[in-house]
């Protein structure tokens, strides 16, 4: 775990990172993805509970254009097939994908 910084200075690290991607599995590449995740997460807006609530602002506003490079990357940097879903589909389904 690398130590904490704001979300501008995350997104600095980013586009540095994104210029110049490190090796993978190096502390850097860890760091890489810390950052990733972070800026990636201060840029999302969540939804007003109420509908007289005003739209919340996101804490980093990035353009669509790098959102969509933040994103690739991130998919990219993605080691599971099954994204959020490390078990795979066919537990889910009561069955077994596994390779026999």
């Amino acid at each position: 775990m690398t130590h904490a910084v704001d979300n501008d200075t995350a997104l600095e690290e980013v586009l540095e990172f994104l210029a110049d991607p490190p090796p993978p599995g190096t502390p850097e590449d860890a760091r890489f993805g810390e950052r990733l995740r972070q800026v990636l997460a201060a840029s999302l807006v969540d939804e007003p509970l109420d509908e007289d609530d005003p739209t919340p602002k996101p804490e980093l506003a990035i353009d669509d254009d790098l959102r969509r490079r933040l994103e690739s990357a991130a998919k990219l940097r993605s080691t599971n097939p099954f994204g959020e879903h490390p078990g795979g589909i066919g537990p889910t389904l009561g069955m077994d994908l596994r390779k026999s």
